[in-house]
């Protein structure tokens, strides 16, 4: 039963799509990410029971190592994690999205929600340091937890993990 959750939970990830979009304003790199998940309906169904759902997206920029020290690595440039968490107001009828630093934000229509849930930016990722704007690249993934669940029971989630996305890598062009 465990291994058939697991090959699902992998199936579903393939199948989500990540839209990496950067650009550059300035010397800052400017990042914006559109996600589609098959398991959005999973999120909504999630929300009306009354649990939450989560999202994290990943990003970092990297600057290429250049022989006699490219054996060391790409090195990383700047990172950047950000945490949504979502909810639904049973008695406003509204849903919620809660960031760390940021104002909630309320929607009254699922399409917008999902839309505003599954998008991130544009946001500065980093500044580039000396050197020419082809030596660097970006890496995004985003996870998504449908049912985010509170803290006693997290060990329910060793059975069934995360499922992210791939890595995916958009070189730096000015």
């Amino acid at each position: 039963m465990l291994i058939l959750g697991l090959a699902a939970a992998g199936a579903r990830a393939e199948q989500a799509l990540q839209d990496l979009r950067i650009g550059l304003e300035g010397d800052r790199v400017v990042v914006s990410i559109g996600y589609s998940d098959p398991r959005a309906g999973e999120v909504l169904a999630a929300l009306e029971e009354g649990l939450a759902s989560e999202i994290q997206f990943q990003l970092r920029l990297y600057r290429r190592q250049r022989a006699p020290f490219a054996f060391l690595g790409d090195r990383l440039s700047s990172e950047l994690s950000l945490v949504r968490t979502a909810r639904f107001d049973r008695f406003e009828r509204r849903y919620r999205i809660q960031s760390p630093g940021a104002a909630e934000v309320l929607f009254e229509d699922a399409g917008g929600f999902l839309e505003a849930f599954f998008a991130l930016g544009p946001l500065a990722l980093g500044a580039l340091g000396e050197g020419d704007t082809a030596e660097y690249y970006v890496q995004s993934r985003v996870r998504l937890t449908p049912v985010k669940i509170v803290y006693p029971l997290q060990l329910i989630t060793l059975f069934y993990p995360q499922a992210s996305s791939p890595w995916l890598r958009k070189e730096l062009r000015r």
